[in-house]
C-alpha cells in the first residue's frame, strides 16, 4: 500500500482564513512556494491556514472530545455509533476516525507552521510576531499530541513515548522518524513556547483582535500549563503569575460571567486566546461539539448531560453562578418529582436514576411508595437537602434531588450544557478557549498547594470562588488537602473546556465512572480507570501505522 506516510500532506497550505480577511489572490493550491512567500501579505496568508486548521471539525471536536469526554463532569445518554463513544467509554480502536482527523490535521499544521518558520525571515517587529505565533501553534499542536499518545509526564517520561517529531519544512516521504519520547516533545514544546514569546514581545495586534491570534502572553499562558503537567510548579506558578500581572485580562463578573459563552471571544476580557468562530461562516450546527451537550432551537443531538457528581458538586452552592452553564429541561406544567441513583444488580458499582412524582401538602412534599411517604429535609451547612428512607433500592436515608418533573432519554434526566453554544444568538456556534485568566489563577493555585504555599493557594481559589458568589475559604476545610481545594475548585471552573481527563490523570488520580451514564455498557466497561491504566493513552491510528510501520503501537 502507497501512502503519504504520516503527513497526510493535502493541501499543505490550504486557503482557509482565520479571521475576516481582504486578501484577493489565486488559490494557493495553484501557486509555486516562491510566490506565496515572495511578500509579507503571503507569508501572513500562508499563517492564517495554520490558524484556520484549529477550528475544522477535523481538530476541534477530537479535541473538545478527548479533554472533556475522556472525564467525569458528562455523562451519555444512550449508545451511539459515532466513535466519540470511544473516547467516553474507554472501549479504545486503532480506527477511531475522530483521533485519525486529529493525527492528520495536528500534523498538518506542523507541517504548514514550519513552512512559514522556514521561509519568513526575521528581522520586523511584525514579521517576528508572525514566526512567534507558528512556533506557538506548532507547540499546541505537539502539547496535543503528546497528551493523548503519550503517557503522563509524571510516568517516566524519557523513556515512555511520545510522538513522531517533524520540524522540516519541506518534509521527505521517505524520512519516517520514529516516536519520539514524552521527555523529547516536552522539551521541544517548551523551547518553541520560549521562543513564542520572544518573538511576541515587541509587537501588539489592535485590541480587537488581540486574543484571537497567539501572542506573548498566550505563549507564556500555555508554558504555564505545561511546566504544571510537568509538576514544574515554581515555573508554572512563575508563568501564570506574569500573565496575570500583564494587566491585558480582566475576570468578568456578573452577568457577563453567567453568558460569556455568547460573547465574540474580543469582547471577553478574560480570554487569553480563543479560536475564533465567525457567524454564519463557522457553525457546524448538529456536527457543532455543542450538539452533543443540548438541543437549542431544535438545533444539537442534545445527548451528553452533566454528570449526577459535578452537579452534586455545583449543587453545594446554590448560588454558584456556574449553574447558568447548565440547562435542566422541564416538561410543561406544574408537576414535581424527586430523583435518586442506585447501584444497578450489574456491573457491580453501575448506577440508575429512579424518579417518583411528589405533592406538596401544606409544610411538606410527598410521594407513593407502599402508601404515602414524606419527604423529609435536613440543613447542611446553610443548604436545604432532601432525603427519603422508603422507596425501590433503597436502603436507609438516600438524599434526593426534589425539582419539577424533567424529560428524560433513556432514563437519564436531561441536563444540558450549554457553555459551548450560543455564540451572537446562534445555537451552537462558538469560539472554544485555548487559555482565558481563571486558568492562570487555578494553575497557579495548583503549583503553590504543590509546594506547600497553602495561603497562596487559597487567595487564588477565593478570587475564583467570589467571582462565582459562593463562600471564599478562610482555611482548609476538615477531611480535605489543599490539593483537594484547588482541584475541585478547578473541576467546576474549567468544565467542558477539555481539561478535565488531563487534570486526573497528570495527578496520579484514578477515574471514577461510578455514576448513572452508558460507559457501564459492554462486556467489560470501565467503571474506574487509574493513572497507571493502559487506556489512559490511545491506540495511535491504524491508518499512520500502514503509512509509517516503524511507528510502536501503544498497548
Amino acid at each position: 500500500m502507497k501512502m503519504k506516510k504520516i503527513y497526510s500532506f493535502i493541501a499543505i497550505l490550504v486557503a482557509l482564513s482565520f479571521a475576516a480577511c481582504d486578501i484577493t489572490r489565486d488559490p494557493f493550491q495553484d501557486l509555486s512556494d516562491e510566490m506565496v512567500f515572495a511578500d509579507e501579505l503571503g507569508i501572513e496568508a500562508a499563517a492564517l491556514g495554520t490558524y484556520a486548521l484549529l477550528k475544522t471539525n477535523e481538530f476541534m471536536r477530537p479535541y473538545h472530545f478527548h479533554g472533556e469526554f475522556g472525564g467525569d463532569n458528562i455523562a451519555l445518554s444512550g449508545s451511539t455509533t459515532d466513535h466519540l463513544y470511544y473516547m467516553y467509554n474507554y472501549q479504545h480502536t486503532p480506527t477511531n476516525y475522530h483521533l485519525n482527523s486529529l493525527w492528520s490535521t495536528c500534523y498538518k499544521g506542523i507541517v504548514n507552521a514550519n513552512k512559514v518558520i522556514d521561509k519568513a525571515q526575521e528581522g520586523t517587529d511584525r514579521m517576528n510576531h508572525v514566526i512567534g505565533e507558528m512556533y506557538y501553534l506548532r507547540a499546541f499542536f505537539y502539547f496535543n499530541l503528546v497528551n493523548i499518545w503519550g503517557r503522563p509526564y509524571n510516568q517516566d517520561p524519557a523513556n515512555n513515548l511520545g510522538v513522531p517529531i517533524v520540524l522540516d519544512a519541506e518534509p521527505d516521504v521517505d524520512n519516517m522518524p520514529p516516536r519520539a519520547t514524552v521527555q523529547e516533545v516536552y522539551d521541544l514544546i517548551i523551547e518553541d513556547l520560549t521562543t513564542a514569546a520572544e518573538l511576541m514581545s515587541n509587537f501588539k495586534r489592535v485590541d480587537s483582535e488581540y486574543n484571537i491570534y497567539a501572542s506573548e502572553q498566550a505563549a507564556k499562558a500555555l508554558l504555564s500549563r505545561v511546566y504544571l503537567y510537568m509538576e514544574d510548579n515554581a515555573k508554572a506558578s512563575s508563568f501564570a503569575t506574569e500573565v496575570i500581572e500583564s494587566n491585558n485580562f480582566a475576570l468578568l463578573q456578573g452577568s457577563d460571567y453567567e453568558t460569556f459563552p455568547t460573547m465574540v471571544p474580543e469582547d471577553n476580557s478574560e480570554v487569553i486566546f480563543a479560536c475564533r468562530a465567525l457567524k454564519d461562516e463557522d457553525d457546524y450546527g448538529w456536527y457543532a461539539f455543542g450538539g452533543m451537550y443540548a438541543t437549542i432551537d431544535g438545533v444539537g443531538w442534545g445527548e451528553m448531560y452533566a454528570s449526577e457528581p459535578y452537579r452534586d458538586l455545583l449543587d453545594e452552592n446554590p448560588s454558584d453562578r456556574r449553574h447558568k452553564f447548565i440547562d435542566p429541561q422541564y416538561i410543561d406544567g406544574d408537576t414535581y418529582e424527586i430523583t435518586y441513583s442506585y447501584d444497578k444488580s450489574s456491573p457491580a458499582g453501575s448506577r440508575m436514576f429512579k424518579m417518583y412524582d411528589v405533592t406538596n401538602n401544606g409544610d411538606s412534599w410527598e410521594y407513593e411508595y407502599n402508601g404515602t411517604q414524606t419527604v423529609m429535609t435536613e440543613d447542611v451547612d446553610g443548604v436545604t437537602k432532601y432525603y427519603i428512607t422508603q422507596g425501590e433500592f433503597i436502603s436507609g436515608k438516600t438524599y434526593v434531588r426534589l425539582d419539577k418533573k424533567m424529560p428524560v432519554r433513556q432514563g437519564y434526566p436531561k441536563f444540558f450544557v450549554i457553555k459551548c453554544s450560543n455564540q451572537e444568538g446562534q445555537p451552537q456556534l462558538f469560539s472554544p478557549i485555548i487559555s482565558r485568566l481563571a486558568e492562570m489563577y487555578l494553575n497557579r493555585a495548583e503549583a503553590r498547594a504543590k509546594t506547600g504555599d497553602t495561603d497562596g493557594a487559597l487567595e487564588d481559589v477565593n478570587l475564583i470562588r467570589e467571582r462565582a458568589n459562593i463562600p471564599t475559604y478562610d482555611d482548609v476545610p476538615e477531611g480535605k488537602t489543599i490539593l483537594d481545594v484547588v482541584l475541585e475548585e478547578r473541576r467546576l471552573e474549567l468544565a467542558f473546556e477539555a481539561h478535565r481527563r488531563y487534570d486526573i490523570f497528570r495527578n496520579g488520580l484514578t477515574l471514577d465512572r461510578k455514576y448513572p451514564g452508558t460507559h457501564d455498557r459492554g462486556a467489560n466497561p470501565l467503571l474506574t480507570v487509574p493513572a497507571s491504566s493502559p487506556r489512559v493513552v490511545d491506540y495511535i491510528p491504524e491508518p499512520q501505522i500502514l503509512a509509517q510501520p516503524n511507528l510502536i503501537q501503544n498497548p
